[in-house]
């Protein structure tokens, strides 16, 4: 799967949209059903991290598509850190059509 949903500072004209930049691929806006958080601890306290729920509302993103992820998805990962995991979500394009993507959510808090 060559789709990566984001909602953050991964996003067009955010702060880290660089590094989906040097990769290079295409954008479509999109959404997925779930709520975003503000990380309260750990080194990415203070960003937003996503909790999927089929019943919440729709967050707003966007569908980030290249062959090129394949060999991006450890740095990525890396980039993402511990607070992070990536998983599989259905996307909601705007076009009204639905596909597969990865996302990050928010780990569940270590103590």
């Amino acid at each position: 799967m060559n789709q990566l949903f984001v909602y953050g500072t991964l996003c067009p004209n955010r702060e880290n949209a660089h590094i989906l930049g040097e990769i290079g691929g295409d954008w479509e806006k999109a959404s997925v059903h779930g709520t975003v958080h503000i990380l309260d601890w750990g080194p990415d306290q203070g960003l937003p991290a996503l909790v999927l729920n089929e019943q919440d509302s729709q967050i707003e993103g966007y569908l980030f598509s290249t062959e090129k992820l394949q060999q991006n998805w450890q740095m990525l990962d890396d980039f993402e850190g511990l607070q992070y995991e990536r998983v599989q979500v259905t996307v909601f394009l705007a076009s009204g059509e639905k596909t597969e993507a990865w996302t990050y959510v928010m780990k569940a808090r270590q103590e």
